[in-house]
């Protein structure tokens, strides 16, 4: 799937000399001089993936459609883009107000139903590596990480209670910290479509979300102690 993402990346060839700033790339094709010099943005780094020898990036483009991203070599992004990888910028206001919802409604959800399975959270991932970032500690399970309640300082949008309920009669359940989480990116279903009485295959994007583990505790309005 990564290769065909790869592979069907918009036919404009991407002039890799003009990859000069940190917020945009120069994407045109010169046999099309209605093309030259048309700018492309780059909206956000979505993720990394190991290659043989090194990594790739895949790239939202701004102004272009998810079923457009495309896995980058990091010789064609520049030093300030791959940094803004591993040291995400601040998200907008209203992108931390969507991951705060999100989040919340998804703990809230959990700590309300029987059930003791891990559930997803949607969520773009760079605003979760802005959010963890140099947080929390690594879990014994490959690609997850424990987080405990004062690693989430940085999501200043999350209610003060998201991490309890109470009912009517002030009593409820808790997280028993620490949180179990890990960022999961994964594609849309594969389906075809009819297109001039032919079969075509519809392009997939890409869906990002959190995987959280959680264990829950009973608690009530006299017992709601600071926990870490």
């Amino acid at each position: 799937m990564a290769k065909s993402m790869a592979s069907k990346k918009r036919s404009l060839p991407v002039d890799y000399t003009q990859l000069h700033s940190l917020s945009s790339v120069v994407l045109y094709d010169t046999s099309f001089k209605k093309s030259r010099g048309k700018l492309y943005d780059v909206e956000r780094i979505i993720e990394r993936r190991k290659t043989r020898y090194d990594h790739e990036y895949l790239i939202k483009w701004k102004g272009w459609p998810l079923q457009d991203c495309s896995w980058e070599p990091s010789e064609n992004l520049t030093e300030a883009l791959i940094r803004s990888y591993e040291k995400p910028f601040k998200p907008s206001e209203e992108r931390l107000q969507e991951a705060a919802h999100n989040f919340s409604t998804a703990i809230l959800s959990a700590l309300k139903s029987s059930s003791v399975s891990p559930f997803y959270v949607h969520m773009h991932l760079d605003v979760w590596r802005f959010l963890s970032y140099k947080k929390g500690t690594a879990s014994q399970h490959r690609g997850q990480v424990l987080y405990c309640k004062n690693d989430f300082v940085r999501f200043t949008t999350l209610p003060m209670y998201w991490w309890y309920y109470l009912d009517m009669h002030g009593e409820g359940k808790a997280v028993d910290f620490p949180l179990k989480i890990k960022p999961v990116l994964t594609w849309s279903p594969a389906h075809h479509y009819r297109k001039g009485g032919k079969l075509v295959q519809a392009s997939q994007f890409p869906m990002e979300k959190l995987c959280i583990t959680l264990i829950k505790r009973a608690c009530d309005i006299d017992n709601l102690d600071e926990v870490q």
